[in-house]
């Protein structure tokens, strides 16, 4: 996220928009009652003989909304804020009337609160930092398939690749079919690569695919191969991504990004809860008990919760700052976004037992 001005004195920050990531941390920033400030495309009935024949045009103009809900879209890739127009060319659009601006990379806007609090001015910071910050590949191996994992700020970002290799035992053209898969991947990961900043590829798997593809970009690609970590796994697809970003490895090579961060996260506290060790707490009331008590050591949070339930989230999380505890949003889409949301949506991991 680029931020161009930041006015906190009449509480204005103007920004723009620079990649997916940078839609997420705004979801969570902009609350309801908020004014948001942006150009913007209005459908307007035309004059004259297009007025008669009811037909219409669309106009850009930057108008003002007075926001009510702001929907934050994985699938789409945008950010829908919806409100009324409280500012713009009266002679186009009637204050007053419902608007909803569609927010997507290379948008600039700029958003007025009558409060930046803590939270949100730290999410701004995050955002800045997070394009900076490198981000993790996974790639779990198998014969015939391949699950690849982006793990970004606001999500794992997945890409799957299967080719018809045949059986051990169909050996004719079986080795020419598994090299073409194996450029297949290094293409697929290549691609990534040059768009992403990309700190380290992790190869998976149950078996030895893993250390054949390893050896197939050592021999044809191998500043890609410099890249590459091999890790042992005893999942497939999809879970084995999950399985190796619970690993400590991982944590050690790339514990800045925000969706590997999250599945430890809930990995742990849902480890604590299983052993009944008295150092996890969730649901709203366990929660805020254990954060008056000066207990927790990690609060985690669903995003979905944190924007229905903003006041009373916030207030715990001050308090959890307050007692050198740390915060960290969930993305409740995706795996451990259903876990968390699945024991209220609010958890903690704690110092001390509290009961």
């Amino acid at each position: 996220m680029k931020i161009y001005n930041r006015d906190l004195r009449h509480g204005t920050v103007k920004l723009g928009i620079e990649n997916l990531d940078d839609l997420w941390y705004l979801s969570n920033i902009i609350a309801p009652g908020d004014l948001v400030k942006a150009k913007t495309e209005r459908r307007l009935k035309a004059k004259d003989d297009m007025q008669r024949a009811g037909k219409s045009e669309r106009v850009t103009i930057t108008i003002a909304l007075r926001v009510e809900k702001a929907d934050f879209s994985l699938e789409a890739d945008s950010l829908r804020i919806n409100g009324t127009i409280v500012e713009g060319r009266e002679d186009l659009v009637p204050m007053g009337s419902y608007h909803t601006i569609n927010v997507e990379k290379d948008t600039q806007l700029t958003i007025i609160k009558d409060r930046w609090t803590g939270f949100d001015l730290q999410r701004l910071k995050d955002a800045e930092t997070s394009s900076l910050r490198p981000k993790l590949l996974i790639a779990v191996i198998d014969d015939g398939d391949a699950a690849i994992g982006l793990a970004r700020e606001s999500k794992i970002e997945h890409f799957d690749l299967s080719k018809l290799i045949g059986g051990k035992y169909d050996t004719k053209g079986r080795q020419d079919r598994k090299k073409e898969f194996y450029k297949d991947i290094a293409d697929a990961i290549d691609s990534i690569l040059k768009k992403e900043n990309v700190s380290t590829v992790i190869l998976a798997g149950a078996g030895f695919e893993k250390e054949n593809f390893h050896s197939f970009l050592c021999e044809s690609r191998p500043e890609t191969a410099k890249a590459c970590v091999v890790e042992n796994i005893g999942s497939h697809g999809r879970a084995g991504i999950n399985e190796v970003m619970k690993r400590a490895k991982v944590k050690k090579i790339d514990e800045e990004v925000n969706a590997a961060r999250d599945v430890r996260m809930v990995h742990q506290l849902l480890e604590e809860i299983g052993k009944d060790s008295g150092l996890a707490a969730y649901g709203i009331s366990d929660v805020a008990g254990a954060m008056n008590m000066g207990a927790i050591e990690t609060l985690i949070v669903c995003d979905d919760y944190f924007m229905k339930n903003r006041s009373e989230a916030e207030s715990i999380m001050q308090g959890a700052r307050g007692a050198k505890g740390a915060v960290h949003i969930v993305n409740h889409v995706g795996e451990a976004g259903e876990q968390l949301s699945s024991l209220g949506g609010i958890a903690a991991i704690l110092r001390f037992k509290t009961r």
